[in-house]
């Protein structure tokens, strides 16, 4: 497994979350960080201990040590510094979502092949191992056929106006924040891209947003999924899938750990419970799942293909519930002048 030297950019609290399990493990250094403010950088480096803080995210890609990039940023800046990192020979780990619409996707992918190298999407629950045991299981036949997903994701963050969540030119909203999550989870288990989606959604009059709302799915299979997901209200998590003969439960879907990664099965009037332990942080798992399969280039966890894929249904999500990116809106409006 190849050591990677990580530049982190942006020096928000998931980025601090990121760098404290990347310190777990053995292949890899968090060896530099960027920050539009070099006083920040400086804080973040210190609190830390990473090595070299700059005051530009574009130093951190100038840094010829630096081999892979863990992006950090508002959604509405993915894109962007994926193609530039991508550019400057950087491999890439970008939080989710990785793009604002599907248009970027297709140009970042663009870039990463172009320049030879490695990219995945931050869905980091995707290298838990607990979903190749519910893969197993489903293969299994116990639950029979897949016939109907449920996911939720909700939390309630209150009167924050200034959290980039709730900005419209950021692209934020409970889909992209938290919803994509189950989206993610409906699409992983169908192992299809959905033939309908339809979503309602309390928009924000303030922030532009969606901050509750709720979508269905229908899949070629014949497979139909529900989410619940916003950032103004607390709905308990759940990642539920229902089959001919039984069902599936995954307690702890988006942050498993060691003391809650538990699976509940129940098929033909019997109940049995997996516990999944990896002995580390899930962010670390991450990171190695990145240093597994850097040469290779992408990872059977997210794949280049699953993240158009993802794009893609959210922005049709995005339009059945009526809500669109002011950037988007200039973008029209210039191709039509």
């Amino acid at each position: 497994m190849r050591h990677l030297n990580w530049g982190i950019i942006g020096a928000a609290r998931i980025a601090k979350s990121f760098v404290k399990g990347l310190q777990t493990i053995d292949s890899a250094t968090a060896l530099a960080v960027g920050s539009r403010s070099l006083e920040k950088a400086r804080g973040f480096a210190a609190e830390n201990k990473i090595e070299r803080a700059y005051g530009s995210y574009e130093e951190v890609l100038r840094d010829k040590e630096v081999n892979a990039v863990y992006i950090g940023l508002p959604n509405s800046m993915h894109a962007e510094w994926s193609i530039k990192a991508a550019n400057a020979g950087k491999h890439i780990l970008c939080e989710k979502p990785a793009v604002s619409n599907a248009a970027e996707m297709e140009r970042v992918l663009k870039a990463v092949k172009k320049n030879d190298v490695f990219f995945i999407e931050a869905f980091m629950y995707r290298c838990h191992p607990q979903w190749q045991q519910v893969r197993q299981i489903i293969d299994s036949g116990v639950i029979g056929d897949v016939r109907v997903l449920h996911a939720a994701f909700a939390f309630n963050m209150g009167d924050k106006t200034e959290d980039v969540r709730l900005s419209n030119p950021l692209a934020g909203g409970g889909l992209m924040d938290v919803g994509c999550y189950c989206v993610s989870f409906c699409r992983l288990i169908a192992q299809e891209e959905p033939l309908e989606c339809s979503a309602t959604a309390v928009i924000g009059p303030r922030s532009r947003v969606d901050e509750l709302g709720s979508a269905v799915l229908k899949f070629p299979s014949g497979i139909v999924a529900s989410c619940i997901f916003g950032i103004e209200c607390h709905v308990p998590i759940a990642a539920q899938i229902y089959g001919s003969k039984g069902h599936i439960i995954v307690t702890t879907p988006w942050f498993p750990s060691d003391d809650n990664a538990t699976i509940i099965v129940t098929a033909e009037g019997k109940t049995e419970t997996f516990s999944i332990k990896t002995g580390r942080n899930l962010y670390a798992s991450e990171a190695l799942t990145v240093a597994e399969y850097v040469d290779k280039r992408q990872a059977p966890a997210m794949s280049w293909d699953d993240s158009l894929g993802q794009a893609r249904t959210l922005d049709a999500l995005r339009t059945s519930m009526g809500l669109h990116w002011d950037f988007e809106k200039k973008s029209k409006r210039g191709k039509g002048q």
